[in-house]
């Protein structure tokens, strides 16, 4: 029963395709992008691997974690809370992040 969780996720195991598959550079859109300077992050395009780590940057930054579970992050009123429109989520669960990465991302051959 492996293809139970192809069948659950066709879009994310899509994105993931399209982002790692045709092109190994993603475009973030301008919201996102931003959070990406303020990380630290030159330039335009990245791969998913930066993306992921300036991200976490971003959060380290802005202390936007949880001092004593710091796998719980409260963005609320932070721009990537907006642009995940949730107040706070879990690195354990990171489908919100993977869900606002597909919105934001697109892949950088395409954009050529």
């Amino acid at each position: 029963m492996t293809s139970s969780s192809s069948a659950q996720h066709p879009a994310a195991e899509n994105a993931c395709r399209i982002t790692l598959g045709q092109a190994n550079q993603v475009r973030p859109k301008l919201p996102l992008l931003k959070i990406l300077q303020a990380a630290g992050a030159q330039g335009e395009t990245f791969t998913l691997k930066e993306v992921m780590h300036y991200l976490g940057q971003y959060i380290m930054v802005r202390q936007l974690y949880d001092k004593r579970q710091q796998h719980m992050v409260y963005c609320g009123g932070d721009q990537l809370g907006e642009l995940l429109g949730l107040e706070s989520f879990s690195v354990k669960d990171p489908s919100p992040v993977y869900d606002m990465l597909k919105r934001n991302l697109t892949s950088a051959a395409m954009t050529v």
